[in-house]
């Protein structure tokens, strides 16, 4: 009877330990049994001024049992990480969106990506706001320019102007002139002024750089331009150069022959130049020629002859000129 006593008492207690387990241990947690999916992605701010930032949460369709790896893409002018994580037990996370300055109006998107399953958000960038005040922020100029001739630049701000404001404007060259105060109009970001070049009186300028500054509240950008020699008409007192041309023997009758390269000190006008026959075009300042000479030229010195006339027919320059002739090594 003892024994039984004792199998009967020890059943009982172990159905009562049975029923006395908690649910914890008897039943998997409520995240075990969720798949988490990607819910949403949603935005603090969907406006913000270029330059600022904003936050945007990430949130899963549950808690997920471990961490959740979330990836992550922006458009041009908002930056993102490329991933973060959901922590193991949480169902969001919550992410810096960061945009860059902008001066115009601007839409774009955030996208979170897990497995599969995508979401986006719009996030509009409006026009970032000067602070403390616009300045320059680049000078645009012609990359090059004839002396005589002018030129269109144009000043632009960091950002738009709320009221008109005065911009100074100086040239590193006397041979250039420019307005002294340049005026950027409210709710512009750009004005334009015009580079007024100078030619001499007699002779010609070499070609030379220029350097347009645009300065306001201590804040500068600048340009440099280069400046040409001035495309006008032949004149009386232009002059030309000529190279020293090797001469090499052409076949075996005793001819020689070189490439001479007349040289005038200013571009041809408008119509181009016709320089012993050979057409000089509008802008160009030089021509070449073959020369030939039987036998090899005494003293290695020659005296030719240069005609320049122009597009009308109307002869310029008719005079001798002399030139050094070398051997071929």
């Amino acid at each position: 009877m003892s024994r039984r006593l004792a199998r009967l008492v020890l059943g009982i207690a172990l159905t009562v330990a049975v029923l006395n387990v908690p649910a914890a241990m008897t039943a998997p947690p409520a995240e075990a049994a969720c798949r988490p999916a990607l819910k949403s992605l949603t935005l603090a701010k969907s406006t913000v001024a270029g330059g600022a930032s904003t936050t945007a949460t990430i949130r899963l369709t549950c808690r997920t049992p471990r961490r959740a790896k979330v990836q992550l893409w922006a458009s041009t002018g908002i930056r993102v990480p490329a991933y973060v994580y959901v922590a193991g037990g949480r169902s969001t996370r919550v992410v810096t969106v960061r945009t860059s300055p902008t001066t115009v109006r601007s839409s774009g998107r955030v996208k979170a990506v897990y497995r599969q399953v995508v979401r986006r958000a719009t996030l509009v960038r409006t026009v970032t706001p000067c602070y403390p005040t616009p300045v320059p922020a680049a000078v645009a100029l012609p990359t090059y320019v004839h002396a005589g001739q002018r030129a269109t630049g144009t000043v632009t701000l960091d950002c738009a102007a709320k009221t008109s404001l005065a911009v100074s404007l100086t040239s590193s060259s006397s041979w250039v002139t420019v307005p002294g105060t340049l005026t950027v109009l409210a709710g512009r970001r750009t004005a334009s002024f015009t580079a007024v070049t100078k030619a001499p009186a007699v002779g010609t300028l070499p070609a030379f750089n220029v350097t347009i500054r645009a300065t306001r509240n201590g804040k500068s950008a600048a340009r440099t331009m280069q400046v040409r020699p001035e495309i006008r008409a032949f004149r009386a007192g232009d002059r030309f150069t000529v190279n020293e041309p090797v001469l090499t023997p052409e076949g075996s009758d005793g001819w020689v022959r070189g490439t001479l390269r007349i040289t005038l000190d200013h571009p041809a006008p408008p119509g181009g130049l016709d320089v012993n026959g050979l057409t000089v075009p509008e802008g160009v300042n030089w021509t070449e020629a073959t020369v030939y000479h039987n036998p090899y030229p005494p003293d290695s010195r020659v005296t030719d002859h240069l005609t320049i006339a122009d597009s009308g027919g109307n002869v310029l320059v008719h005079e001798d000129f002399t030139y050094i002739v070398h051997p071929a090594p």
